[in-house]
């Protein structure tokens, strides 16, 4: 049997994690502002601390902390690294707009997908990427009558 205010602490957080868990997602909905300020001041509190760890482990580990970058921001587009990687290839590293290789652009290809249904579509470069996102999510109309209007500009 527990002792210590810490071990009965402990012992009803076990007891009652599922409940404990849904209040603070409940609160973390309610009060954003306050929970953006609490994770800036104890940001701000642990600075050097943090970037120690984060330095630590990235000279441990040299490849990992981009691969695990990469997997996370690939869970959103449900697909794996091995079938970014596949896609990569597919494309020949360029992007499926532009034909810009990766290396010319220093940055990795973007995963385009359909916002609406969330379907995979290829890897673009990020400049084709943002412009892609704002023909599909403005009417193109307009922008396609004015580069018409100046065509012979364009010549």
């Amino acid at each position: 049997m527990p002792h210590s205010t810490k071990e009965l602490r402990k012992e009803y957080r076990l007891k009652n994690r599922d409940r404990i868990n849904s209040n603070m997602r409940k609160w973390k909905k309610e009060n954003p502002d306050k929970l953006k300020a609490m994770t800036k001041r104890y940001y701000d509190k642990h600075r050097d601390k943090l970037i120690i760890i984060s330095k630590r482990y990235a000279m441990k580990n040299p490849d990992k902390p981009k691969t695990y970058k990469r997997k996370y921001q690939l869970k959103r587009y449900n697909i794996t690294l091995d079938q970014y990687n596949e896609m990569f290839n597919k494309q020949e590293g360029k992007c499926a707009i532009c034909k810009k290789h990766q290396n010319e652009i220093n940055k990795t290809l973007c995963v385009d997908h359909n916002h609406k249904t969330n379907e995979v579509r290829q890897l673009l470069c990020h400049t084709c990427n943002v412009t892609l996102s704002y023909f599909e999510n403005y009417d193109s109309k307009p922008f396609i009558e004015y580069l018409n209007k100046h065509r012979k500009d364009l010549n």
